[in-house]
């Protein structure tokens, strides 16, 4: 992939986003057309549980993959046969936890049924995520992004079938993911030629396994801490409000955040070739560069988006969500700070540093729980994406600190717009 210049490799990620974007928004209009606002809250209350026991269960291993495969650390072949044991690993904690949460920290009671579609979401996600990064490590970007739309796609017309047809609910959401990813899975699996690794008791690369997890591990803690900052929101929002707050607030969070396809498509490239970089400083002046740039773009889409959303939020999910319009204007600063960090990571992960990544965050999280616990109660989800802005601010500054000290670059440098910002990307290769 670093023969490829920059711009054409996001222009490939990010032409794939804005399909994702249409497949998303199809299924987040249909999604709430097909729910009223008290089951997508216990939807979105479920899966955001998921996706937080799935941060830190993964053991960070897309990240640690990437970095090993692109420094050449151990043989693929070696590096796949130590996923399979570390795959378990991985299935065993996850359902663990998750099962756990249900039986002795939940004030809920779930069907058993529901229970196991919850618990089955992770190993399938896992898959996904191995392939992603073994793609990405191999910069066979065009699989890479077809592990992206696919699952997407099939998820769409999962919906429609299990949830408009079926009439199954919150079952059948769920169900639509697992369908849909295990679909992509094997879809993926023959197109990629990727060897489906086996498990050979007597023959279990312990040191490939121990290098992979313990590197593995601080990337986790990272994604751990990430993703609490974006999902615990939403489960202190059902603990403290009701599910139809949590389902007006999910729709205009996710409404919200579909305005990062330009930095996830930035920062995945980033990552990347600060991975298989040994100059940093090649790096660090695209990731500026990138970030200007991207803090451009979407403050534009922002801005559009504050302007229309009252008649953009009725028109596409029905009045019914009416109340999701002050959240998503609300929880727009947040979005904006939140893309310095989606591009800053990138570097930070590439370059095997994610515990400066935790050092940031872990105050914005704590500010951010603090926060929730004050201004949920008297403003319900607008309290709720307020604790997001400000916490998302603070850790994107700590974050700007640290990145200034460790990559040798002022604070002023990584803001200063200049003209070759708009087309560095053409012109440099890493």
């Amino acid at each position: 992939m670093n023969n490829r210049p920059v711009f054409r490799t996001i222009l490939s990620i990010f032409s794939t986003n804005i399909f994702v974007i249409v497949l998303v928004a199809a299924g987040g209009i249909i999604l709430p057309r097909l729910l009223n606002p008290h089951a997508l809250g216990r939807l979105n209350s479920l899966t955001a549980l998921a996706a937080i026991i799935y941060s830190f269960t993964f053991l960070g291993m897309r990240s640690s993959l990437l970095i090993h495969l692109g420094k050449h650390q151990f043989e693929p072949e070696k590096i796949l046969r130590a996923l399979a044991y570390i795959y378990v690993l991985s299935v065993i904690l996850s359902t663990l936890s998750l099962l756990f949460f249900f039986i002795f920290l939940s004030a809920d009671r779930f069907s058993c049924s529901l229970v196991l579609l919850v618990c089955l979401i992770n190993p399938f996600e896992f898959l996904i995520s191995y392939l992603q990064g073994y793609q990405l490590a191999l910069g066979k970007i065009g699989i890479y992004n077809r592990l992206i739309w696919i699952p997407k796609l099939i998820y769409l017309f999962a919906i429609l079938l299990l949830v408009g047809l079926f009439g199954l609910h919150v079952k059948g959401a769920l169900l639509s993911i697992l369908v849909s990813n295990l679909i992509a899975i094997l879809v993926i699996l023959k197109i990629s030629h990727v060897p489906f690794p086996g498990m050979h008791p007597g023959r279990i690369p312990v040191r490939v396994i121990r290098s992979l997890i313990g590197s593995g591990i601080l990337y986790a803690l990272a994604f751990l801490v990430t993703r609490l900052n974006h999902k615990v929101d939403i489960l202190l929002l059902k603990r403290m409000s009701d599910l139809s707050e949590v389902g007006y607030y999910s729709l205009g969070a996710n409404v919200a955040e579909s305005l990062w396809q330009v930095p996830i498509a930035v920062g995945v490239v980033l990552m990347t070739r600060s991975a298989t970089s040994v100059d940093q400083r090649p790096v660090t002046r695209q990731v500026c560069a990138g970030l200007r740039i991207s803090l451009l773009v979407v403050l534009a889409c922002a801005a559009v988006l504050y302007a229309i959303a009252p008649q953009l939020v009725p028109f596409l999910f029905g009045k019914t969500y009416a109340p999701s319009v002050p959240m998503i204007r609300t929880i727009l600063p947040g979005v904006m700070f939140f893309v310095v960090l989606k591009i800053l990571n990138s570097q930070f992960v590439g370059a095997g540093k994610p515990g400066l990544i935790t050092m940031a965050l872990v105050p914005a999280l704590v500010l951010n729980i603090i926060l929730n616990y004050m201004l949920i109660p008297r403003y319900g989800g607008v309290g709720a994406a307020l604790a997001t802005d400000i916490s998302y601010f603070a850790g994107s500054a700590g974050l700007v600190v640290i990145y200034s000290r460790t990559f040798g670059t002022a604070i002023g440098d990584i803001f200063r717009y200049r003209k070759s910002d708009f087309h560095f990307f053409g012109k440099h290769r890493s």
